[in-house]
């Protein structure tokens, strides 16, 4: 795939992430190849319609979600989005911020996406006796410095 296809296959995804909803979500199927693979912290999912209910259930399990496409690079194998998921969970507003990495296919179809964001730090320390117990991990391993 030349630069200026794969730029434009990038340029899908971030317009995917960008206006994504819960009636959206089903685009998935004409961006993703039949034996995609979806990686994050929480889930992994192979072919379009597993990846499409992980991300389906993002709207069940959290409101308001928006995401905002900050960066976007690549080259003519890869590319990665940096981006920021805004959403409503337990009354209060939220912000993740994570990186998307892709690789293609001759096609233009996503045949590889793994996200990166912190869930041990921003989801878990929602719950108190958790976060109170990720708090002290964070403090012990935390390079000290002077």
């Amino acid at each position: 795939m030349t630069l200026e296809n794969h730029k434009l296959a990038l340029a899908r995804m971030a317009g995917l992430f960008q206006e994504m909803s819960p009636q959206t979500v089903t685009r998935v199927a004409e961006l993703y190849a039949e034996n995609a693979t979806f990686r994050d912290p929480i889930n992994e999912a192979t072919g379009p319609k597993a990846i499409e209910a992980v991300m389906a259930d993002l709207f069940h399990q959290l409101k308001n979600i928006r995401i905002v496409v900050r960066e976007m690079h690549g080259d003519e194998n890869a590319g990665c989005l940096v981006w920021t998921m805004h959403y409503d969970f337990r009354g209060k507003s939220r912000s993740i911020p994570g990186v998307s990495h892709f690789r293609f296919n001759e096609k233009g179809l996503v045949i590889a996406q793994e996200d990166f964001w912190d869930a041990s730090f921003v989801l878990y320390g929602e719950f108190p006796l958790l976060g109170a117990m990720m708090r002290g991990i964070k403090r012990m391993v935390r390079v000290k410095t002077t």
